[in-house]
């Protein structure tokens, strides 16, 4: 469970830089999750609950944003989105990482995942004490 991990790193990324800005509270949190992640958005939301308890994240909302997964084709150059793939190429996927997404282009299947993988805060929302 890799979410938890990812939670409290996260947790650690935002709550440095609301510090920095001397925030009292961070209200918002918007994540960037890619398809190939191999991140739960569910598993994700509730390991961030837990992982901000105690910290200026605390009770923050987590908004997950999805990146769609792309492919170059080793054959014919194609570079972009995937088309979708049957449950049994899905769980094949994750097994094996290389030569299981068809080139919607030319239909060679030698290509490599090329996009898709990233995670990171697009944005925080903080507040700061009125004076």
């Amino acid at each position: 469970m890799h979410e938890f991990s990812t939670a409290v790193g996260v947790v650690e990324t935002i709550t440095e830089v609301a510090q920095k800005n001397n925030a009292t509270k961070i209200k918002k949190v918007e994540l960037v999750v890619g398809e190939f992640s191999m991140l739960n958005n569910d598993q994700l939301r509730f390991s961030f609950e837990i992982a901000s308890e105690g910290t200026l994240a605390e009770g923050a909302s987590l908004i997950i944003e999805g990146q769609s997964g792309e492919i170059a084709c080793q054959e014919c150059g194609y570079k972009g989105l995937i088309e979708k793939q049957s449950e049994k190429e899905v769980d094949h996927f994750i097994v094996d990482l290389t030569n299981i997404f068809e080139c919607p282009k030319c239909h060679s299947n030698k290509t490599k995942i090329s996009g898709g993988r990233d995670i990171y805060v697009k944005n925080i929302e903080i507040e700061f004490e009125s004076s």
